[in-house]
Parts: C-alpha cells; structure tokens; sequence
C-alpha cells in the first residue's frame, strides 16, 4: 500500500505543532536588577530607650526548614554535612539616639536573585538594650518577589 503525499504533510504538521507547543510556556520577562533594597519599620509595643541598638537581617533559609517530600515508606537519608545555617543575604544595625515610642524605620540593602525570592527570604529582627535581647521577630516575616517592593512592617514581641 503506498502512502499518499497530501496526507503525508498534515500527519507532519500535526508532530511538529506537537513538539512545539510546550514552547509557549516560557517565562521571557527579564530578570530584575539583583541589587535591592528593602524599606520597612520595625513595630513594637511601648518605649525603646536611647541607645537601643536594633539589628535587622534578610536571610535565606536553610535547607532544614524546606521541609521533605518523601512519603512515609522512603527512607530519608540525613544530610553528611550536618545542619547548614542560614544565609545572610543583608544587614542593617540602627542606634536610637532619643527614645522611641512609635515604629523605627529601617532600609536594607541587600542582593538576591528573583528565584531566590519566589522562594522567599526570611526577615528577622533583634532589639537590645541594657546589654541584652529584649524584643524579636518571634513569628517568621517572608519577604517574596512581588512583596519586596513594598514597605515591610515587621513585629517584634518580647523575649521570654
């Protein structure tokens, strides 16, 4: 039996939309400029003392805190190299030079990736005074890629 042409070319056609329809799925947008920076104000209930020294932090978490994926019946191996800390990615420390009764505003200059932001960055918090911890972020604050624009309010509640 020989195979006409005329119903050869549509067959062709048909594996060639085939083979180039996942194509559409690509992500072309242009990668935003990794050097960021992030405005926000650390909110706390009543007075913070001059001197109070508050240290703001952007870190990617750590592999622990992903959490697995495998079921109950696959065996997880435990990682060689043991806990791996997490990543600072930027720093600020601020000094009060006067008390403060209402919230501190801070800027943060960091660098990440957006994939790293999809994931999602961690923002933690320390207030000390008298030489010691008193207020911190205890509830985890993610900063996303489409939330790192925005001004970031970040909580603090007393150490116990």
């Amino acid at each position: 039996m020989k195979l006409r042409r005329p119903a050869l070319l549509p067959a062709l056609w048909a594996v060639l939309l085939l083979a180039v329809s996942g194509c559409a799925n690509l992500d072309t947008t242009p990668a935003g400029n990794p050097d960021r920076s992030l405005n926000g104000a650390v909110v706390f209930e009543g007075t913070l003392p001059a001197g109070t020294e508050i240290l703001v932090r952007l870190l990617e978490p750590s592999a622990n805190e992903k959490g697995r994926s495998a079921g109950a019946d696959f065996p997880v191996a435990a990682p060689s190299a043991g806990p791996r800390p997490d990543r600072l990615l930027g720093e600020t420390r601020l000094t009060l030079a006067a008390a403060a009764m209402q919230p501190v505003p801070f800027k943060l200059d960091y660098f990440a990736e957006d994939a790293l932001l999809r994931r999602g960055l961690n923002l933690d918090v320390r207030v000390s005074f008298g030489g010691k911890v008193r207020l911190r972020t205890v509830n985890a604050h993610v900063v996303t890629l489409a939330g790192s624009p925005f001004r970031q309010d970040v909580n603090v509640q007393a150490v116990r």
